[in-house]
């Protein structure tokens, strides 16, 4: 292996820069591609999990290599559209070995590639960690993500490797060079048009039957100042909301209910991708059991209220519907926008990081991932400065604590998100409240 960085150079001789974009789940080895085309070292090479942001740029004989990680919870989801201009070639990096987050890697793949963006754009499938005895083979990896009918009329390449050693890595890069060098000019040519029709797409305004802001009056954000006015997070006390409809009968049922948002949470994404500042949509949840019940009945009342909201999703996701919410690289996700969701309810007592202040009423806040973005809030960490707070995180959880509402910090940044979406009474991490598996 003391030729690979030359072997690979042979492929990438230098000419006009052709912009590549890396992606895959979290721990799938991206960066120790890059790190392997960037040394060319033949020792294996151990890298640490990136924690919050992790974009990796490598300018590799004049083409541009952009590395960005697409499981788990980050703020460069939102801006992935600047990644995605002027991107010539994919290349989609999968662990082998990882059989129980293959769908999660064929959503998430999916989704990048659906992409105006992205749109015809060859694909470079690094089926990596082949060293390890149960690692799936290429062949059977363009089986589970279905790329025979995924790609059609897209060229494509599954092809074996271990990042670690650069194995398989020069083949798979000679195929990419020569695919892109068999025309280029006319890639730069269809980035043109989709810019056109996506631009066109953006401006379509989606008529919502009531009025979702505070100056208009909505009676949900009237119902939301208690805990707006009450929480200790500086973020939440400034923010631009959009309030639900939260019934429209009093009959009505949650999965009614939600039905009767899908509109406004359309615009809202809409209009929140297109610039406005909107920091979040809220939904009153007015079902009796979210109002006087447990937070395992409160729990059963948000899977029921975002399930409906995800059948109806225009984007056809239905991220309510996939096996691995769980997982750490779950997020819900609504018209192809990234949400952290939150919850108030009667049931948490004044000690609880989601107390309604003497409300009572239960409400669910979707945060779009966008909004952290613009508003530059620093990437997530698992440790506190508690005695010298200086980021934003930090004076949050600090305060919180002072207020006698402490609440419980993963160790890593890679924790399952939806455990955190309905918290238990005691919010210590000795607990969680699998709100989204369906009640017996």
């Amino acid at each position: 292996m003391g030729n690979f960085i030359f072997g690979i150079r042979e492929y990438f001789p230098p000419r006009e820069p052709l912009r590549l974009l890396l992606l895959g789940l979290d721990a799938a080895g991206k960066t120790t591609v890059l790190y392997k085309l960037k040394n060319g070292s033949d020792k294996a090479i151990k890298t640490i999990p990136t924690i919050g942001l992790n974009i990796e740029t490598l300018n590799f004989q004049g083409n541009i290599v952009t590395a960005w990680d697409v499981g788990g919870r980050s703020r460069v989801r939102p801006l992935a559209k600047h990644y995605y201009k002027e991107t010539y070639g994919i290349i989609f990096v999968i662990d082998s070995n990882d059989h129980d987050r293959m769908d999660h890697a064929r959503d998430e793949l999916y989704f990048a590639i659906d992409d105006q963006e992205l749109q015809g754009k060859p694909l470079l499938v690094l089926c990596n960690k082949q060293d390890l005895p149960s690692a799936l083979s290429p062949s059977e990896i363009a089986k589970k993500l279905k790329l025979d009918d995924k790609c059609k009329g897209r060229k494509w390449n599954a092809v074996a490797c271990t990042a670690k050693t650069g194995e398989g890595l020069c083949d798979g890069f000679a195929w990419m060079s020569t695919t892109l060098v068999e025309d280029t000019e006319d890639v730069s040519v269809a980035t043109g048009d989709t810019d056109a029709m996506a631009s066109e797409s953006s401006s379509e305004t989606i008529e919502i039957d009531f009025d979702p802001t505070e100056a208009g009056g909505n009676l949900t954000l009237k119902h939301f100042q208690a805990i707006k006015n009450g929480t200790e997070c500086p973020f939440a006390k400034s923010a631009k909301l959009w309030g639900g409809c939260r019934v429209p009968t009093i009959e009505s049922t949650l999965e009614e209910q939600a039905e009767a948002n899908v509109a406004a949470l359309t615009e809202f994404v809409r209009r929140s991708d297109a610039g406005d500042k909107l920091d979040g949509f809220c939904i009153e949840l007015t079902d009796p059991k979210a109002l006087s019940g447990s937070p395992k009945e409160f729990g059963e009342c948000v899977r029921r209220l975002l399930t409906a909201l995800s059948d109806h999703d225009p984007a056809g996701e239905a991220m309510m519907r996939k096996s691995y919410i769980a997982s750490r690289g779950w997020r819900f996700r609504f018209s192809k926008a990234d949400f952290f969701v939150t919850t108030f309810a009667p049931c948490y007592p004044p000690t609880s990081s989601r107390y309604a202040f003497g409300a009572g009423r239960a409400f669910l806040l979707l945060q779009p991932e966008a909004s952290f973005a613009r508003h530059d809030l620093p990437f997530d960490t698992a440790d506190t400065n508690w005695k010298a707070p200086k980021t934003i995180r930090d004076k949050t959880r600090v305060a919180f604590r002072e207020a006698g509402r402490d609440y419980f910090i993963p160790k890593t940044t890679g924790y399952p998100p939806a455990e955190h979406i309905v918290k238990p009474l005691r919010d210590d991490g000795t607990s969680s409240v699998p709100w989204w598996r369906p009640r017996a």
